[in-house]
């Protein structure tokens, strides 16, 4: 089960490397750039917040991998499908940064029928999975609660960037939806 968490964790990884650094798109207006640079401050902070005690390095080299990391390790996959399938329904819609395409659609199928947000949801899910996992107080409200704050900072920034492209439909659109799940 070990090997699957680590799994897990390296998938997430590459895919957020590949989506935020590697893939590049053609975009026509780049609303923000800024809030990625946010995103990534809180969640190192959050990351060094939790692997920072002592206690938690004891702790964490020395525990059995038990159910709390088992049901940890699967939150931490079921938040990285979720991110991967928003990811897919986008396509070449999806961007690292705050953006509107050459054609401005706003995607309302798949995961974007119900959730404006699966992508940042998938992300808080797989980052709550991660404190499961270390079951250490402290840092799993660090490395669960930083990283929310950044999606929500983000979510937020980008739903009003959303409102002033897409007006109406986007206020109907937030009617019908959650921001996350």
């Amino acid at each position: 089960m070990r090997y699957l968490f680590w799994l897990s964790v390296v998938a997430w990884w590459i895919m957020d490397f590949y989506v935020l650094v590697l893939r590049k798109g053609s975009y026509s207006k780049i609303l923000d750039k800024k809030s990625k640079l946010v995103v990534v401050v809180l969640i190192l902070i959050g990351v060094i917040l939790a692997v920072a005690p002592e206690n938690f390095r004891t702790v964490w080299r020395t525990r059995e991998f038990g159910a709390f990391q088992i049901f940890g390790t699967f939150t931490v996959l079921f938040g990285v499908i979720i991110r991967l399938l928003a990811i897919l329904n986008l396509g070449e819609h999806f961007s690292g940064d705050i953006v509107i395409g050459p054609e401005k659609k706003l995607v309302q199928r798949g995961l974007y029928k119900k959730i404006r947000h699966p992508s940042y949801t998938g992300e808080i899910i797989s980052f709550i999975g991660l404190g499961l996992v270390f079951q250490h107080i402290p840092s799993s409200i660090f490395i669960s609660v930083f990283p929310f704050l950044a999606f929500l900072y983000r979510a937020i920034l980008e739903e009003k960037n959303l409102h002033r492209e897409f007006g109406d439909e986007f206020i109907e659109y937030k009617k019908r939806t959650r921001m996350f799940i």
